[in-house]
């Protein structure tokens, strides 16, 4: 099977990174499942519909290494990866470190920065621990991470246009992001999604136009949808079913729109 731009595939990501072609790739912008046991936390009660998003900690890096270094090959020179996670047990297990660790010391990528996404909401203040005690205090996160990392070379080693606007620069280039969270997981049907700005800013900030740009969990389609209004090529990987079909219908959407404002 070839892999071509502009499509999504429905199978496991590890399968369909194999079948990319060696050094095609741009940028990866990518959200991989946190390791929180979404749906059977007291929190969100709405799990994912196949994958099991509780595994133990080690074998659940393991299998992001996996990920990751398979899709080492297929960036060129220079292609980045923008990997937005954020920490579980209100940062007590360290994800963000755990996958800066195997990305820089046993991966070889080079790392660009780290990014806090600051999400102007605070979640439950219910659970503080020991409620004004120094004994075991608890501090919910009401920020998460996008992980910037680059393979062989932090420049790009092709010119090209950009569509950055000066105060875009300006802004993003800060390492500090504060926008809100998607509030459409119900109306998408999916449990975790990242809102539209977070790919727009890491497409603008880390390629040219034309560029292409892959997520590797593709979910309901966020970044291929943003890619394609972006005038970037897309490829995204998705292993459930209805989720794939969710995000389908959002990427041909773009089309559509787009249509009808030449018309």
């Amino acid at each position: 099977m070839k892999i071509e731009p502009n499509n999504i595939y429905l199978g496991d990501c590890l399968k369909g990174i194999e079948l990319l072609v060696d050094n095609s790739i741009d940028l990866c912008v990518t959200s991989p499942p946190y390791n929180v046991n979404l749906g059977n936390n007291k929190y969100n009660k709405n799990p994912y519909n196949l994958y099991n998003d509780n595994k133990e900690h080690k074998q659940y890096i393991e299998w992001l290494k996996t990920i990751f270094f398979k899709l080492y090959f297929k960036l060129k020179d220079g292609g980045r990866v923008c990997i937005n996670i954020g920490d579980g047990k209100n940062g007590a297990v360290p994800t963000s470190s755990d996958i800066t660790h195997f990305m820089t010391r046993e991966l070889n990528y080079i790392p660009m920065t780290h990014i806090i996404w600051e999400k102007s909401q605070v979640g439950n203040r219910t659970s503080w621990g020991s409620f004004k005690s120094p004994s075991s205090p608890s501090f919910p996160t009401p920020f998460e991470n996008i992980l910037v990392f680059a393979k062989g070379n932090k420049k790009l080693q092709y010119k090209g246009e950009t569509d950055l606007t000066k105060q875009e620069f300006i802004d993003w280039s800060l390492a500090l992001w504060r926008f809100a969270p998607e509030t459409r997981q119900k109306k998408f049907g999916h449990p975790a999604m990242f809102p539209e700005e977070l790919p727009k800013r890491c497409i603008k900030l880390f390629s040219w136009v034309g560029a292409t740009v892959i997520d590797v969990f593709c979910g309901a389609g966020t970044t291929c949808k943003v890619a394609k209004e972006l005038n970037r090529n897309f490829i995204g990987f998705e292993i459930d079913k209805e989720y794939f079909e969710i995000a389908k219908k959002r990427i041909e959407s773009v089309t559509a729109v787009q249509t009808a404002l030449e018309v």
